[in-house]
């Protein structure tokens, strides 16, 4: 009998796991929603358990939106000035399935303005399996003058040259000191997060602080 007993005791052991796990996850994320409630109320912006179906539909453009399954937009932030529509988010999604699923969660910032006319195009940082890519004719759009953003990310878009007109010499700079961050733009709008990565709610303000600076990065350049 100690076989089947012993079992037994591994088996009920197990499950006390797998409940702990989950009480735990959910509280972690009961918490994660309450700072993230409590920012946005500190700064006067709209918070929101899940997503609005408008915010949703407006960034669907995007191809992190359209990746995976079981795709999930919560604790979201909006904010309106005169010039800019902020909108602060996690959001997640999971590729595979059995022992290779895999779920992604990070922070996404997104910004819309009429003052921002961008090419269409993603970037995300570079990787050894990106150059062996490039290296058999993958599309990377790199810099010769500039090797140190072509480096470091990865620039694709269906029209080239006007990916390569917009990306000047200041831009590609203001790039180079942010390092592992992806990026979708197109036309009045643009996404900006790190992959796989959560923002503290008690480090959301920096987040929204370095987003903002991508704005004005690009409103500058359309100015120039």
């Amino acid at each position: 009998m100690e076989g089947p007993l012993i079992i037994a005791a591994i088996v009920l052991a197990m499950g006390g796991l797998v409940t702990a796990i989950i009480v735990w996850s959910l509280h972690v994320e009961k918490k994660r929603t309450e700072g993230m409630r409590e920012f946005a109320g500190a700064l006067s912006l709209e918070f929101f358990d899940t997503a609005p179906p408008e915010v949703q539909s407006k960034v669907n453009r995007f191809q992190l939106f359209n990746s995976g399954r079981g795709r999930a937009m919560k604790n979201v932030i909006l904010g309106q000035t005169d010039a800019v529509s902020l909108t602060l988010f996690d959001y997640q999604y999971t590729t595979g399935t059995g022992k290779n699923a895999r779920t992604y969660m990070q922070t996404v910032v997104a910004m819309d303005s009429e003052r921002l006319q961008l090419p269409e195009f993603t970037m995300r940082p570079e990787h050894l399996f990106d150059r062996i890519g490039a290296a058999i004719g993958l599309q990377d759009i790199d810099f010769e003058d500039h090797p140190s953003f072509s480096s470091m990310f990865v620039l694709k878009g269906t029209d080239e040259a006007a990916i390569r007109n917009f990306f000047d010499i200041p831009l590609l700079d203001f790039f180079v000191e942010r390092t592992g961050i992806c990026f979708e733009a197109a036309g009045e709008m643009f996404i900006y997060y790190r992959a796989s990565k959560r923002q503290p709610p008690d480090k959301m303000r920096e987040l929204l602080e370095e987003g903002y600076s991508v704005y004005q990065a690009f409103v500058e350049r359309v100015s120039r």
